[in-house]
């Protein structure tokens, strides 16, 4: 008996949307855990410390405030947006600046992530685990939306 496997292609539509919100809401969440903790008394903030692990010593650092705002805020802020432009509706739409916009956001959250990260390591020397999830999450949702953005518009 001979065996005839179809191999469909995965198309972007069909993983794109639903992963890009799933990051953004876990973004949006981290965000808000460490707006939280940023208020609140530092031992809210559950993160081990050592000589190279410090989450109060980082997001109570004069870097983790941009303006005066704390970067938790910031951050929250950048995912909320995100979460409007990867939900369904915002998928579907088929103005071409929700695409560029969702894209050029991330550009902007990962230019920011760079500037967090040199922060962390050269003028803080401590690294906040919490931050970091923020970090690989942002740096995961550019990926997903750049993968989108190469692609060539497929064939109805």
């Amino acid at each position: 008996m001979r065996c005839v496997t179809s191999h469909t292609p995965v198309r972007t539509r069909d993983w794109a949307p639903l992963t890009s919100l799933l990051l953004s809401l876990a973004g949006l969440a981290v965000s808000i855990y460490l707006t939280i903790a940023h208020y609140a008394a530092s031992d809210l903030l559950v993160c081990a410390e050592n000589s190279v692990v410090d989450c109060h010593g980082v997001t109570s650092s004069e870097q983790s405030e941009l303006f005066g705002v704390p970067v938790a805020v910031l951050g929250a802020a950048f995912f909320a947006f995100l979460v409007l432009l990867t939900t369904p509706r915002a998928w579907r739409s088929t103005h071409p600046a929700v695409g560029r916009i969702r894209l050029g956001s991330t550009a902007v959250g990962v230019l920011f992530v760079v500037y967090l990260v040199a922060a962390e390591f050269v003028l803080i020397g401590k690294i906040c685990l919490w931050c970091t999830a923020v970090h690989v999450i942002t740096l995961a949702l550019a990926a997903v939306l750049l993968v989108v953005a190469l692609r060539r518009p497929e064939a109805e």
